[in-house]
């Protein structure tokens, strides 16, 4: 069930942290927008994010962030088809809890803050690029409101283990790997929002468009 993922989930927390060092993802984003109040919006969830971690809120962290593709990332962590999928019907909420426990005993939380926000439109969905203090950056999507796309955000750290993933989806038949195939398709937008980002290496540009072909 899902508590049995919570070893893994702060996993992903490390993994930010290199992120983080490295800087992978600071490009120089400005504030040029369409549209000023859809990216206040998209500030203010993040703001209203991080309030709510460096409060202990992580449930209501996860309420901000997308969850169903959370069990993509639950299979990249080592998660097996039918833990992911089981997930599906109940237990993202807290995989996103505990990725969030994990992330403020990683980060100091207090000292982040949103720098800047630029939206950009990838196949015709809509996502935000929230760039904090600190060499981090979250990326939010528009799915009935802005919420924290994990993929979007960190997909270059996790692609290989991404790819994997994939690959024992599509070697599957079955309920099971049909709901995760149904999550891949979903999150194409996002791997595609994640390969767009400036700074990254082609190598790694390239391993995560390849995701958008399988």
């Amino acid at each position: 069930g899902a508590r049995s993922m919570r070893g893994r989930v702060p996993i992903i927390s490390s993994m930010l942290m290199l992120v983080m060092a490295t800087g992978c993802f600071s490009g120089s984003t400005t504030t040029t927008l369409d549209s000023v109040s859809d990216s206040r919006e998209a500030a203010e969830v993040v703001e209203a994010l991080l309030a709510a971690v460096d409060g202990g809120d992580f449930a209501g962290a996860a309420a901000l962030t997308l969850t169903d593709q959370l069990a993509w990332v639950v299979m990249a962590e080592g998660g097996t088809l039918n833990q992911a999928a089981g997930l599906l019907e109940d237990g993202l909420e807290e995989v996103a809890a505990n990725y969030w426990q994990g992330f403020s005993e990683t980060v100091e939380v207090a000292d982040i803050g949103v720098r800047a926000v630029d939206e950009q439109e990838i196949n015709e969905s809509r996502f935000a690029i929230v760039a904090l203090n600190g060499q981090l950056q979250l990326i939010l999507r528009n799915s009935g409101g802005w919420r924290v796309d994990i993929i979007a955000s960190f997909a270059p750290t996790l692609v290989n283990r991404l790819i994997e993933a994939a690959r024992v989806v599509e070697a599957n038949q079955g309920d099971q790997a049909t709901s995760m195939r149904a999550i891949l398709v979903e999150q194409r937008p996002s791997v595609a929002a994640a390969a767009g980002q400036p700074g990254l290496p082609e190598v790694t540009r390239t391993e995560l468009l390849s995701l958008l072909e399988m």
